[in-house]
């Protein structure tokens, strides 16, 4: 990119040791023409604010690659440790990848607890090299596969868990929803929502269905019908989303006992958990709805009261939460501060910043990278 006489040539080292250059708009990151930058583009172009303010993230994203600017402190966020074909919302790093990157995490980065990670941030003391590790929704294998890892790494970490299917036994409905439409061999499901109904054809099962890699788009008919009814699902209340899997499991012929893959952990394991030395428990909601589309009485209900059942099972208030699918806005941060909570977290994917609200924290998803991609991402953010 050349620039004139608004742009400058930086010589830095690369990761890899080779020089390269980097080429920064430095008139449009600092400097006393960056405000008139801003008013002349955004007179010539109806979007040009947003256009320069995307030009400058990733010229900052550039010079934090090449190590010009500093490391931001991170939130991490996983959801299971396995071995997953399908998985298209890229919640499955394996176990080997998983210890890689603690590994490399506490050599490389100070890996705190999210109580004391939100409280140095309160503070305007948080390092830059901090980050600390999350784990939503409250799977088995967080139990059985990640706290032994980290106990190992002597690397602290939150468990963000959702109360209803811990107590019921049963699967995560998303889960559930997969193994209705990818896994059965019916061809054909309705599903009822109040006076509609939607009927998906799904045709026959093929050796297709079995492989979804993380964040690819649906390909054939039973993928594309898992995401329809996905999005319809997600936006049902609690009870409603219920119903819906119990109507859909009737057709499908799927049996109510859950996967060992896929099954939340107990509560005899939640109760374990109490006594671990690095794993501190969070609320992520009773049933993990998206609060923004839901009642007043709902928000409450999953918050507030959530927090009140959780304390009642692990015998202590938990200080932390996560916003299910992160989906928030202004009214459900209030709800939650109102909770008593002190810090929560958000699936918005950047770094933690000077000004970010102790209760609306971005998080990185960490997907089954390596070290060295996982680095590469940190220093990207």
């Amino acid at each position: 990119m050349s620039c004139g006489d608004r742009g400058v040539a930086l010589k830095v080292l690369s990761p890899t040791g080779n020089n390269v250059t980097v080429r920064l708009i430095t008139r449009l990151i600092i400097g006393s023409r960056l405000l008139t930058a801003r008013l002349s583009l955004g007179r010539l172009l109806p979007f040009g604010a947003r256009l320069l303010s995307l030009v400058t993230r990733r010229l900052v994203r550039a010079g934090r690659r090449a190590r010009v600017f500093p490391l931001r402190p991170a939130v991490l966020m996983y959801h299971r440790i396995a071995l997953e074909p399908v998985d298209p919302w890229g919640l499955a790093v394996s176990p080997m990848r998983f210890d890689e990157q603690v590994q490399w995490l506490s050599k490389h980065r100070t890996i705190l607890p999210l109580a004391e990670f939100a409280r140095l941030q309160r503070e305007a003391r948080l390092p830059a090299r901090a980050v600390a590790i999350t784990f939503d929704d409250g799977y088995a294998c967080n139990v059985k596969t990640a706290a032994p890892i980290l106990e190992a790494h002597e690397a602290p970490a939150t468990f963000f868990v959702t109360l209803g299917p811990v107590t019921t036994g049963q699967e995560f409905w998303w889960d559930e929803l997969q193994r209705i439409v990818l896994d059965s061999s019916v061809e054909r499901i309705q599903l009822t929502m109040g006076p509609e109904s939607l009927l998906i054809e799904l045709g026959e099962r093929s050796s297709s269905s079995t492989g979804w890699p993380p964040w690819s788009p649906a390909s054939g008919r039973r993928q594309q019908a898992y995401m329809r009814l996905w999005h319809a699902v997600r936006a049902l209340e609690p009870s409603a989303q219920a119903a819906a899997l119990t109507e859909l499991r009737a057709q499908a012929g799927i049996p109510l006992a859950p996967r060992e893959s896929h099954r939340p952990m107990t509560l005899e394991e939640l109760w374990a958990l109490t006594g671990s030395d690095v794993v501190d428990l969070g609320c992520h909601t009773t049933t993990h709805p998206s609060l923004p589309i839901q009642p007043p009485s709902v928000q409450r209900a999953e918050i507030a009261d959530g927090r009140e059942a959780c304390a009642k099972i692990i015998g202590q208030l938990p200080a932390t939460f996560a916003y299910p699918f992160g989906d928030y806005d202004s009214s459900v941060v209030d709800l939650v501060r109102y909770a008593g909570f002190e810090a929560a977290c958000t699936t918005d994917q950047r770094g933690v910043t000077r000004n970010c609200d102790v209760l609306a924290l971005p998080r990185l998803q960490v997907m089954d990278w390596s070290a060295n991609e996982l680095a590469r991402q940190l220093r990207v953010l």
